[in-house]
């Protein structure tokens, strides 16, 4: 193993404490360092695996609390976004514009978390579509559709138990199919493999941490914190 791919791994370990307390902003924060790290295409696969872990394990303890018409209708939008952002993928257009929009629309999140209360409710509900087609684009290039999604999913699912179990389930079916991608591209070696698995481990530890953490600690405030790493990552991801 590698020094880039332990600090890759650090990198995984410290965004995914991020996640367990916030519950949007582990992948996000993590890509564009990750990409620096290892290349685009190990960091998109390993950071997917352990999205898919993650997931997993929410779907099995809260199958009954998925809301699938909800489920459907996000798939719906997300799912036209993943689909261009598959076909941007498949004709290999320039990577590196691409990475650069994307984190410019992270610092973009990142600001307007951070000095606004963000209300899906208050949108305009012809930009929701567009919105979350944006949001399946990130996430097929970069795994990180997250935070887009979650500005309409929070006004469409009120119960936190029914809201994390929706969208776990639909990350869940989008991560498989990114999985089958990479399989089918002949991108999953012995070691990438091994990496993935070091990297699920470190991640669910990262969640315990970040469980006890928040008996701890003021979410809100720690909120702000997060944006700021979100800024500073899409920053990165420009330069």
């Amino acid at each position: 193993m590698t020094i880039l791919e332990i600090l890759f791994l650090i990198v995984i370990f410290v965004s995914n404490i991020v996640q367990g307390i916030t519950g949007f902003a582990g992948t996000v924060i993590a890509m564009p360092f990750s990409i620096k790290l290892v290349g685009i295409d190990a960091a998109r696969l390993i950071l997917n695996l352990v999205a898919i872990a993650i997931s997993l394990l929410v779907v099995i303890f809260n199958f009954k609390k998925i809301r699938f018409k909800t489920l459907l209708l996000l798939l719906v939008f997300v799912g036209i976004g993943f689909g261009l952002g598959y076909l941007i993928h498949f004709m290999n257009l320039n990577g590196e514009h691409a990475l650069k929009a994307y984190g410019a629309v992270i610092c973009m999140i990142a600001i307007i978390y951070f000095f606004f209360d963000v209300d899906g409710n208050k949108i305009p509900k012809w930009i929701h579509p567009i919105v979350l087609i944006i949001a399946g684009m990130m996430h097929f290039l970069f795994v990180s559709g997250g935070p887009l999604v979650v500005i309409f999913a929070v006004t469409m699912i009120k119960d936190k138990n029914e809201f994390r179990a929706t969208l776990s389930m639909m990350w869940l079916i989008l991560n498989s199919i990114i999985l089958g991608i990479g399989i089918g591209d002949g991108f999953f070696t012995p070691h990438l493999l091994l990496i993935g698995g070091i990297a699920i481990a470190i991640s669910l530890l990262s969640l315990f941490i970040a469980k006890l953490l928040l008996k701890k600690i003021d979410s809100r405030q720690f909120l702000k914190i997060a944006y700021v790493l979100l800024f500073i990552s899409g920053v990165f991801a420009v330069l």
